[in-house]
């Protein structure tokens, strides 16, 4: 079986959406093809919805010619071909690289009927989930949305995530409001790198002690590794 031709599709919804800090932007994803010879086509979708058009051309100009005629279960050495060939800019756009490999590993799992948990090593029996909150809830609302993913007929979830960031204030308001409401439920954050300042996230983390949840995710933007390690450290 061989890689015979690459294809992607771009998607883009009418409206804007907000997340943490960033600016209004239209959501959009990529859907990138891997066509083989022997018919199984691998699918993949990948998005950060302001770098899109560029994963586009990147896997339509340089990785295409990458993975044309290469077997798509040498999911490795296609990565290391890519390594090589795009490491002096750090593999171009990393979500298109994935791509490759995840529509390598959909070409797998159906060519072998497998399952591709299974394919990567197995699965647990048992996964504790969470309902992921959407972004924009007011307190009161965010009450309500919460109420209903603790019904067993929506889910029965034990555990939220809130979705935070904007401003301390608004932050602690917005957590106290559902821990007062749910003392006995596990309850998750994310700021989703709203937080450019360290003593701000501090802050919040504080407000998350205060309130007993389990996690603080992304409280500022992820490349600052030296920012998140002092979190880690000075947070109670």
């Amino acid at each position: 079986m061989i890689i015979t031709d690459v294809k992607t599709h771009l998607l883009q919804l009418d409206f804007k959406i907000k997340i943490g800090s960033m600016p209004r932007f239209q959501a959009s994803g990529l859907y990138t093809n891997l066509i083989t010879d022997e018919g199984i086509n691998g699918w993949a979708l990948s998005h950060w919805n302001l770098s899109n058009r560029a994963q586009q051309q990147f896997i339509e100009e340089a990785l295409k010619k990458l993975v044309l005629k290469k077997d798509p279960f040498m999911v490795e050495e296609i990565y290391h071909e890519i390594y090589q060939n795009s490491n002096r800019i750090m593999f171009g756009i990393p979500h298109a690289t994935s791509a490759i490999q995840i529509a390598c590993w959909d070409i797998i799992g159906k060519a072998t009927k497998q399952p591709i948990y299974k394919l990567l090593g197995g699965r647990k029996k048992k996964v504790k989930c969470y309902a992921s909150m959407p972004r924009g809830y007011k307190p009161k609302a965010a009450v309500g949305a919460v109420e209903s993913a603790l019904k067993p007929e929506l889910g029965g979830f034990k555990a939220v995530k809130l979705r935070i960031g904007n401003g301390i204030k608004k932050d602690r308001e917005l957590i106290k409001e559902v821990r007062d409401a749910f003392p006995d439920i596990d309850i998750m954050v994310d700021a989703n790198s709203a937080y450019h300042s360290i003593n701000e996230a501090l802050k919040v983390a504080e407000v998350c002690y205060k309130y007993g949840v389990e996690w603080l995710e992304e409280p500022i933007p992820t490349d600052n590794l030296a920012g998140l390690a002092k979190i880690r450290e000075k947070s109670p």
